[in-house]
């Protein structure tokens, strides 16, 4: 096996293991609980740079075998799947029963159920349906002694309590490894339809973005800049380009062409194709070095800035290309007076070093390092990607 395939930052495990069930998941991780080696939980692998580079890494405990959808109640609008499917593969299942699990993120073959929940995945549709966590209501996780906890349930109406369902999002494998998750659905949408303005003024773009989230019920919207709104240099390539406005509407059929209209009243906005918005929505995960400011929704355009993509009213502005660390260190102390963040999602592990991944934690290092114990007893879970 080509364990340089499973690489972070350079460091590659000792070895690999690939389970197919929960009950191989939790024997994987007691043996490593046991034995005090250090693993790190793979999915498909499209968020896995995000992180400090592990401070142990012995083993890729790799889930993408751990598969399935386990239970569809289509009547319900909603579904239990094993951590490791693909949400390509989820949409296609419940594409035969008019259903989807709103959530958008790149390259939906690779990216896994579990490492979309475990990392907290952002896509532009954020806008109208909210977190990732919002459409998850239960789970079944393996903690870090090889325990099997589940946490939740399968309907939407269930028992009280802290929800441990939100605790793993955005937990990045630090304090379990998610096997089994239940998913709040939606019904697919009648009609989707993107529509685009192209314009070398971006703050003309980014006071049309303000009124058109204020004014009406939009899907997404998306305001690129530089390098990214000549599509395709995403890694920072070109500094021109100006600025593009991508408009998504979506749902009944009379309410999109509605909202068309309501859009094509305040400029000339072109149609665009599905492929040309998947391009959009796939910006983030072409870039070698990503910044991601995390912002209140509505004030992702402030942090735009050369090559850039602000999915607005989401929550999160992604920097594109190589940026010095002054500026980043500049734009992280801004984002955080507002409440916010700046992560460095991928860039080399000099600057990682020189400025940090994650900035200000808005959790207390105590309660963080007690949840760790808790979880995570001896610190086998991916040690050292996050602080503690």
């Amino acid at each position: 096996m080509d364990l340089s395939a499973y690489a972070i930052d350079g460091l590659a495990p000792s070895r690999a293991e690939r389970p197919t069930s929960a009950a191989e998941v939790s024997a994987a991780i007691g043996a490593a609980d046991r034995d005090r080696a250090a693993v790190v939980v793979w999915g498909g692998g499209t968020r896995i740079g995000v992180g400090d580079a592990p401070s142990r890494y012995d083993v890729a405990l790799d889930l993408r075998g751990v598969t399935g959808v386990v239970e569809h109640s289509p009547a319900d609008l909603v579904c239990a799947v094993r951590a490791g499917t693909t949400l390509a593969e989820l949409d296609a299942e419940l594409a035969r029963h008019g259903q989807r699990w709103p959530v958008d993120v790149p390259d939906p073959a690779r990216a896994t159920i579990g490492g979309t929940i475990a990392s907290a995945a952002t896509g532009p549709s954020r806008l109208r349906h909210q977190h990732v966590r919002d459409w998850v209501i239960g789970c079944e996780a393996v903690l870090g002694d090889g325990t099997r906890a589940r946490a939740g349930g399968r309907v939407v109406k269930n028992v009280t309590g802290y929800d441990l369902t939100r605790l793993y999002s955005g937990s990045f494998g630090t304090l379990a490894a998610l096997v089994e998750v239940s998913l709040k659905l939606v019904a697919v949408d009648e009609r989707t339809l993107v529509l685009s303005l192209r314009d070398p003024d971006v703050s003309r773009l980014a006071a049309l973005a303000a009124e058109l989230r204020a004014a009406l019920p939009l899907d997404a919207l998306v305001l690129a800049t530089g390098g990214a709104a000549g599509g395709g240099a995403a890694g920072g390539g070109a500094a021109g380009g100006g600025a593009l406005l991508a408009v998504r509407c979506a749902g009944a059929a009379t309410a999109v062409e509605r909202l068309a209209r309501e859009v094509r009243s305040r400029g000339a906005f072109a149609e665009i194709d599905d492929a040309a918005w998947q391009d959009i929505v796939a910006l983030p995960a072409r870039a070698t070095h990503v910044a991601r400011a995390a912002v209140p929704p509505g004030r992702e355009p402030e942090a735009l800035g050369g090559s850039a993509v602000a999915h607005v009213g989401a929550g999160s502005t992604f920097l594109f290309g190589e940026r010095a660390s002054d500026e980043l260190a500049t734009r992280r102390s801004t984002c955080e007076a507002a409440g916010g963040a700046l992560i460095l999602e991928r860039t080399s592990v000099a600057q990682r070093r020189a400025i940090g991944t994650w900035g200000r934690s808005g959790l207390p290092a105590e309660i963080a390092r007690r949840l760790k114990e808790r979880f995570d007893p001896h610190g086998v879970l991916a040690p050292g990607r996050m602080p503690v």
